[in-house]
């Protein structure tokens, strides 16, 4: 086997589908890591014998399983993301104990990120920082941060408020960790979608540390807002609404959206339903109205930027209702 930045546990696959009996077996993973996909799905058959099923769908969360692939096969593997169904009110295939049929493995991160922790302090402005980062790399925190005592700087690692979660873990919508007495955080991981969320929501300054390429990046969080502001104040005059709702497992929010629905509705707005399994800019394009809400994933909005139309968040929505206050919007 080829060597891999990340531990896929594959011992513990192997004895999981053993254990189980399981003779059609499932794999999804993360965009990022379809490269590795087809090699793990060999050694994984040649070591069980079992069919061997890869995702070609989405994979942006434990909210995002795909279904489809569940229902045909007797374990699904769910490579890169802390099961957070527990907190869900919508799980999949609700005929079954989907815990039987689901395997997820967070695969943890086999790089050293003391070099660039070491790289970020001279970016750090303050004395103390709050210490996050995705699942990948919670188990490197404390060494995280014990580099940075080393450098005279106080880190503060926030506690996992939700079952199933890390201390100091940050999902792409759950943030809670990084509500910590520090000014700015220090983010470690890939991509810029945690660390612009972490600025957006929690208004303090992020610096991303990405152990990978070794790359810095400062998020501000008065730009961020801005933008959403901008985008609140577009949709001031909107007339008509689509109200998109997720048919993900862990998106699906029908009564929030029914009630979203019932507000604009009283407030005078033309006011409609749009369901959706992939919502892209693209399947949004026919649809003629003034505004887009979704009640998704939150993060979903700052992906469809493109679209001539504002596309809000439930919490954005509500202050264009005046149901809600502009400085209440990210407290």
């Amino acid at each position: 086997m080829e060597e891999r930045a990340y531990e896929f546990e594959l011992a513990r696959v192997i004895a999981t589908i053993r254990d189980r009996g399981a003779r059609i077996v499932g794999l999804q993973l993360p965009e990022g890591l379809k490269t590795v996909a087809l090699s793990l799905a060999a050694e994984i058959a040649a070591e069980t014998g079992a069919e061997v099923i890869v995702s070609g769908n989405s994979c942006y969360g434990a909210c995002d399983l795909d279904e489809q692939l569940l229902g045909l096969v007797d374990l699904l593997v769910h490579f890169g993301h802390t099961d957070t169904f527990s907190c869900s009110t919508s799980k999949p295939a609700p005929e079954e104990n989907y815990d039987d049929k689901v395997l997820f493995v967070e695969l943890r991160s086999t790089v050293d990120l003391k070099p660039v922790v070491e790289r970020a302090i001279p970016l750090i402005h303050g004395s103390c920082i709050g210490l996050v980062a995705t699942v990948q790399h919670v188990h490197a925190l404390d060494e995280a941060k014990r580099v940075l005592e080393r450098a005279g700087k106080t880190a503060l690692i926030g506690k996992a408020a939700l079952p199933g979660m890390h201390d100091g873990q940050v999902l792409g919508c759950e943030f809670s960790t990084a509500e910590v007495p520090c000014d700015e955080l220090l983010f470690i991981g890939s991509g810029a979608f945690h660390p612009a969320g972490l600025a957006l929501y929690s208004g303090k300054r992020v610096i991303a540390a990405d152990p990978f390429t070794h790359q810095l990046t400062v998020f501000e969080p008065d730009e961020l807002r801005k933008k959403r502001w901008g985008a609140i104040a577009r949709a001031l005059d909107a007339e008509s609404v689509g109200i998109l709702i997720g048919l993900k497992s862990g998106q699906e929010r029908l009564s929030a959206a029914r009630r979203l629905k019932r507000q604009a509705e009283s407030k005078g707005l033309t006011a409609f339903l749009i369901a959706q399994a992939e919502i892209t800019e693209e399947r949004l394009l026919g649809f003629h109205v003034d505004a887009f809400v979704n009640t998704a994933c939150p993060r979903l909005v700052e992906d469809l930027t493109q679209l001539r139309r504002p596309v809000l968040t439930m919490a954005e929505f509500e202050v264009v209702l005046g149901e809600r206050k502009w400085e209440q919007l990210w407290g």
